[in-house]
């Protein structure tokens, strides 16, 4: 029986050199079920698995013809990458099912289902995928599956992209579609000159009606941000303060860094599709607005002093957002992938970004009272995505630690799963303070795309357009001299481009020729003949690509942030409001949390006072209340790690004169009807309207204007209903001075009130205003997609759309003269 030399340890990584110690994980052993041009590899753990699968912790993949298989003189090295391609040859399915779409009966496509236990193509699964590696493993496959996830609206127009179900009924509340861009672009490198004409033609005014519906309903022009719930991280509690379970129009009308990178992705990429189809004004317009948007991330999200982009900038649905002092890694890899970072920033967010023995974690810092999902969990195609921007900051100890993580974890549970503990890296902890993962699954899609992106775009240094290929190997010294020590090339057999079969041979330096840094390419050949820097058509239906790599001249380490996972790693609980009272003519905050804790107190999204000890605290600048209204929220800082909580709900102080209440007996509808004199009920159909006139306003200045409501169309955590109206505000001339979207997510509940998005209107005093509450073309949610008629897991299915709710209110909110620059309503 032949072993390996093993690779791959996570324990203590602080540079690219030995520190890195490549070892093997323990209780693994691989051997060759089968030699020759196509291997089969058998590999056992010590490791409990998930579920007990498989019983005898024993697995047997094998390479398969069409599809790449790589020898670098490591045999679980190359074991691990049959066993991704094999994984993702098993995701590779001619139907798809899910019990929320048609009651479970099976489509006929030709696409990849998400992984064992998730039969279904979902959006963000499926993208990411596709961009990390599943556009170059099958791009028809990958193409069905992408058009999969487009859709017409059921009363007509261009499709659009789906958001999938999600918090408060998806859309706008959740708002990461646009990641749909990253593997749409990526896929068209993979498509023959017929092929990706076609295609383009196709996925264009997909791309285009996406970005102009969601500018209309989630980008704010105050701040030029666009709106919506973190990508990924979708499960609220596990990485929003624990108050938004219930409550997710704060989620909605915050904005994180992953969803504004991936809009500046979009836009960039359908930039560039219209100049290449000669839509010169979409062309221009899109690369201003991509630009723009570009600066607003640098200068809302990037904070020096932390030396990483905050995830979120976090509204309560009044007064300016706080930049939260909490990080996602997806969040921070796509700010470098896109491009929106600067060199300096993209090479201070990975130095900073902690590290542990198991990988890093996507959310920092971690949550004593949540289980182990999102929370405390290393997810692999994450840090796939977080080695890809590694390398494109020129980190090598990142690098070898991305590698270690995806190649242990793959290692130990025989299968590429869909997250791990952060603390010991098992996938089924339990009878801990905090057991978890909640839910996994052998052969998670993206993780399965992740590690062969790892191995081909960072070790072989795959990259690829639509002209053609080129190999930058990123072998550091880590890896030439522990994880390759007994190789003189690394191959990589028959990589599929554009209907051509390719060979890749890279060339290593010797063994301890450098301690450090990463290998330099000395010369680049394919097919005997020198390959320039550029990108390289291959000519023939077989080509050979030789990369020579030298020794780095000396190179400074580049340093990672290491963490011991059982210290330090989490946030103090968040604090709790007493109340907010008036006091010899200023504002005095109360406020409860632990003993040990420091406070942070955020006045109109601004630090004002820091590390108090006191939970009684009088505002100095508040005895303005009367001209302004401030907005508070509080968070607790651990004083010996630094680690900051969730906020608490934003809080204001409001005279009488600063409110003013519309109820339903002063409303006229058409449509919908009045139920006990409280509210409308069966309201919301495309035609449907309320009208409704305030009286004289006491004080000049900006409002908001928010609607009382209830949709209880379905759960808090998932469906397509979440409800989106337009409100128009029309002064006594009958001029409209005011125009927005209020979005009004689901609760579960017909009778459980919130106040929706605000609508920010500048006001005059002793003026009534009247308010008309209706529908247009962008008061869209997910029910109106054509795909969801299928839709059978609640309310929004078959041929019309669902857009009801129930409407109780409409409150006139005072937030100060606008002159006084103390508030940028409704940001």
């Amino acid at each position: 029986m032949k072993y390996i030399q093993y690779l791959v340890a996570c324990s203590t990584l602080c540079t690219g050199a030995h520190g890195a110690a490549f070892a093997p994980p323990e209780g693994v052993t691989i051997s060759l079920a089968h030699e020759g041009d196509l291997r089969g590899y058998t590999l056992t753990t010590a490791a409990p698995l998930r579920d007990n699968q498989p019983p005898d912790k024993r697995v047997t993949v094998s390479e398969t013809a069409g599809h790449a298989s790589i020898r670098t003189g490591n045999l679980l090295f190359d074991g691990l990458y049959a066993m991704a391609a094999s994984e993702a040859l098993a995701d590779s399915v001619s139907q798809i099912s899910d019990g929320s779409y048609g009651r479970g009966v099976p489509i006929r496509i030709e696409g990849f289902q998400t992984g064992e236990y998730w039969k279904y193509i979902w959006t963000r699964d499926l993208s990411y995928s596709v961009y990390l590696a599943l556009g170059s493993f099958d791009p028809a496959r990958a193409v069905n599956s992408l058009l999969f996830k487009t859709s017409a609206l059921k009363t007509g127009g261009n499709p659009q992209i789906i958001q999938d179900t999600g918090s408060g009924g998806s859309y706008p509340v959740s708002a990461d579609r646009v990641c749909w861009a990253l593997g749409a672009c990526q896929v068209l490198n993979y498509l023959g000159p017929k092929e990706r004409e076609h295609y383009l033609k196709t996925i264009y005014p997909i791309l285009r009606d996406t970005i102009e519906q969601d500018r209309a309903l989630t980008y704010d022009p105050q701040d030029g941000l666009y709106r919506g719930e973190q990508s990924f991280l979708d499960w609220r509690e596990q990485t929003y303060p624990a108050w938004t379970k219930d409550d997710v129009l704060p989620i909605a009308v915050s904005k994180t860094v992953s969803v504004n990178a991936l809009n500046y992705h979009i836009l960039r990429c359908t930039m560039r599709f219209a100049a290449s189809l000669g839509q010169k004004e979409d062309a221009g317009r899109y690369g201003k607005w991509a630009a723009d948007l570009r600066d607003a991330i640098n200068t809302h999200f990037y904070d020096a002093n932390v030396g990483l982009y905050s995830t979120c900038l976090f509204s309560g649905g009044e007064g300016n957002p706080v930049q939260v002092a909490r990080y996602d890694l997806l969040g921070e890899a796509l700010a470098i992938l896109t491009g929106v970072a600067t060199p300096r920033q993209a090479a201070s967010v990975i130095a900073h970004y902690p590290v542990g023995p198991y990988g890093p974690p996507v959310v920092w810092p971690q949550e004593k009272d949540q289980p182990i999902y999102h929370n405390q969990a290393v997810w692999p195609f994450a840090t796939a995505f977080w080695i890809k921007a590694a390398r494109q900051a020129g980190n090598p100890a990142a690098v070898d630690a991305g590698v270690a993580s995806m190649a242990n974890l793959a290692a130990r549970n025989l299968s590429n799963m869909e997250n791990a503990d952060f603390v010991t890296g098992g996938t089924m902890v339990r009878g801990a303070a905090r057991n978890g993962p909640v839910v996994d699954s052998r052969r998670q899609l993206w993780s399965v795309a992740g590690y062969l992106s790892m191995v081909q775009d960072i070790v072989f240094g795959l990259d690829a357009d639509a002209n053609g290929l080129r190999f930058h190997p990123f072998i550091t010294a880590a890896m030439r001299n522990g994880l390759f020590a007994g190789a003189t090339t690394l191959e990589m057999r028959g990589f599929n481009y554009q209907g051509t079969v390719n060979d890749i041979r890279i060339h290593l330096p010797p063994v301890d020729s450098f301690k450090q840094g990463v290998c330099r390419i000395g010369q680049a050949e394919v097919n005997g003949q020198p390959a320039g820097d550029g990108f390289t058509m291959p000519a023939k239906a077989s080509n050979q690509w030789d990369i020579y790599l030298e020794a780095p001249s000396e190179a400074a380490p580049q340093l990672i942030r290491t963490v011991d996972p059982t210290d330090a790693i989490f946030a103090p609980a968040a604090p709790q409001w007493n109340g907010i009272t008036l006091q010899n003519g200023r504002l005095v905050l109360s406020y409860r949390g632990d003993a040990d804790a420091a406070f942070n107190i955020y006045r109109d999204g601004r630090l004002c006072a820091g590390n108090l000890r006191q939970t009684i605290w009088t505002d100095p600048l508040s005895d303005d209340y009367q001209s302004t209204v401030h907005t508070y929220a509080v968070a607790a800082v651990d004083p010996a790690t630094g680690n900051v909580s969730h906020l608490t709900p934003g809080r204001t102080y409001r005279t009488p004169d600063q409110q003013q209440v519309i109820t339903v007996g002063s409303m006229r509808s058409r449509g919908g009807n009045i139920v006990n004199g409280h509210h409308f009920e069966n309201w919301g159909n495309a035609g449907d309207e309320i009208f409704a006139s305030c009286a004289p306003l006491k004080l000049a200045g900006r409002y908001l204007i928010r609607v009382e409501f209830a949709n209880g169309a379905g759960p808090v955590n998932t469906g397509i209903t979440c409800a989106v109206k337009r409100l128009d505000v029309i002064d006594s001339k009958n001029r409209t001075v005011a125009t927005g979207y209020l979005v009004m997510p689901q609760s579960g509940d017909w009778y459980h009130w919130e106040l929706s998005s605000p609508v920010s209107a500048v006001l005059n005093a002793g003026e009534s205003y009247s308010v008309r509450i209706d529908e247009d073309s962008r008061c869209i949610n997910m029910s109106y997609l054509q795909n969801n008629a299928r839709y059978t897991g609640g309310n929004g299915g078959g041929a019309a759309p669902y857009n009801y709710v129930n409407i109780s209110a409409i409150r006139f909110l005072y937030v100060g003269d606008i002159n006084s620059g103390s508030h940028l309503a409704g940001k």
